[in-house]
């Protein structure tokens, strides 16, 4: 990816709807960070990959749903950038509306967002957890997935957030403190061989390229907006690594990883607790940001976070990309059958 550019400014006069949204990310504080522009022009592989839909009332946009298109094959889809749990719909309300008449709002604005989406093969979107309404989406022919994450509401309350973890969890976390210190560091290449560690040991390619990491790295750095822990011994050995990114609104626990070697030190417990202290002086939120694979969502839950529900929104439309998943579905419904047998007589 060329980092000249992802950091170009277009000079194009506001009459387009990406330009619109630039605009409104620049000058809005509530916009969430995944579906900031410049995220955007990154984890998509640049700012000609992705556009975006808006709703306008007057010369004000009133909501806004960025996608990110490519080319599969033969196919058209739209599916989620790398490094990005979650994007959606950012919406402005009218004041004082009762729910009825809210409910009736959101069907109008995601009615004109869907119709200004582009025709593609196949759609997949992950919604933001404050997304709670997509009946809209399912009059129009989308289907939904629920899926989850893990979530502190209100990350002021210190005590009551350490109070809900479960002894297990505060076991380790004193138990860590009297051998591990956090070091604050902008050593994304030791980050990364730590994190790399985690899906090394589960056989697992890693989810995310590097180079776009470093991308995002720079540009978050540049904004202020991430933290990067080291969990270290007397000795200098590194036993976690977390890579923190936030907005106005809400921290995210982006990235983690731990050394195999070093795991019953109770690091990692130990380095979220210091993440979620320092995250409460910068916002009111914290995401843990995952919570489908079996393992961390178990540990998720010890930590005493919420479960959230949030939205996987998906559609079919291309006829050979309906036969070609389905396909596929049915394989992979068969191999597993076949393997079950298999593992049954052995």
């Amino acid at each position: 990816m060329n980092t000249e550019i992802i950091q170009r400014t277009r000079t194009n006069p506001l009459t387009d709807s990406k330009s619109k949204y630039r605009e409104m990310c620049r000058n809005r504080g509530d916009m969430s960070l995944f579906d900031q522009d410049w995220w955007l022009d990154i984890t998509c592989g640049g700012p000609d990959n992705w556009d975006v839909c808006i709703v306008e009332r007057g010369n004000e946009i009133v909501a806004s749903l960025p996608y990110y298109k490519v080319k599969k094959y033969l196919f058209n889809v739209i599916e989620m950038p790398e490094l990005t749990l979650t994007m959606g719909i950012w919406m402005k309300y009218p004041k004082n509306l009762k729910n009825d008449m809210k409910l009736n709002y959101e069907r109008e604005i995601y009615t004109e967002l869907i119709e200004k989406l582009p025709q593609v093969d196949y759609s997949y979107q992950h919604f933001n957890w404050n997304i709670t309404n997509w009946s809209t989406f399912f009059w129009k022919g989308f289907r939904q997935t629920t899926r989850y994450t893990y979530v502190y509401e209100n990350i002021q309350d210190l005590d009551q957030i350490y109070a809900n973890f479960r002894d297990n969890i505060r076991a380790e976390i004193r138990k860590a403190e009297k051998i591990l210190k956090v070091v604050e560091s902008d050593d994304l290449e030791t980050f990364h061989r730590i994190n790399k560690k985690t899906f090394d040991r589960q056989n697992v390619p890693m989810p995310h390229n590097y180079e776009t990491l470093k991308l995002l790295d720079q540009a978050c750095r540049k904004r202020g907006c991430r933290k990067i822990y080291f969990a270290v011994d007397e000795q200098g050995q590194i036993h976690s690594v977390i890579y923190m990114v936030w907005d106005a609104k809400c921290a995210y626990y982006l990235l983690g990883g731990a050394d195999s070697e070093l795991r019953k030190s109770g690091s990692h417990s130990f380095l979220l607790w210091h993440a979620i202290r320092e995250m409460s002086k910068v916002t009111k939120q914290f995401d843990l940001h995952g919570g489908m694979h079996e393992p961390v969502e178990r540990f998720f839950r010890a930590l005493g976070a919420l479960q959230k529900p949030y939205f996987q929104v998906t559609k079919i439309q291309g006829k050979l990309f309906k036969f070609a998943y389905y396909m596929k579905q049915a394989f992979s419904q068969v191999t597993a059958v076949v393997a079950a047998s298999v593992m049954g007589n052995l």
